[in-house]
């Protein structure tokens, strides 16, 4: 019995010989592409080709970056336009404002120039006045230190 349990052992532990040609014509099968595989990934093309890659890969990168920092300046850029705008909007109402008191006063040098013009006038007609009749020379003096006097105040505040 030992002798038939050994027997069966080995007989079972023999593979067939078409199984055993059948893996092998697999494994050969599956090998012979693996190397040639491995041979092509190897080849100087292929490593050409990766270092290529890696170069772009790299390029972009760094591209990327200097879009961000551009697209970072462009958004400082655009928050300086609006501020400048800003301003400009300010400065145009501040310049109408000037213009509009410029234009006032403007207004009111015309009025008061007239009024000078016309004290002027006054302290000429009293001064003829004067020289024809010599009795009201005191109260034509008077008249006429008035008048210098308001010329004097309308001259200054024109300055």
């Amino acid at each position: 019995m030992v002798e038939n349990l050994e027997e069966f052992i080995l007989t079972r532990r023999k593979l067939p010989l078409w199984l055993g040609l059948l893996l092998l014509l697999v494994a050969a099968g599956l090998l012979a592409p693996l190397i040639y595989f491995a041979v092509r990934a190897n080849s100087e093309a292929c490593l050409d080709g990766l270092r290529a890659q890696t170069e772009c890969q790299g390029l972009n990168q760094h591209l990327q970056r200097q879009l961000h920092q551009a697209q970072e300046v462009l958004h400082e850029k655009e928050a300086e336009a609006a501020t400048c705008n800003q301003t400009v909007v300010t400065l145009r109402d501040s310049l109408k404002k000037e213009q509009a008191q410029a234009a006032e006063f403007q207004g009111e040098l015309k009025i008061l120039n007239q009024k000078l013009k016309d004290a002027l006038a006054e302290v000429e007609r009293l001064r003829r006045q004067s020289e024809t009749s010599p009795k009201n020379n005191a109260s034509s003096c008077s008249s006429f230190l008035f008048v210098v006097i308001a010329v004097l105040v309308v001259s200054a505040l024109l300055t």
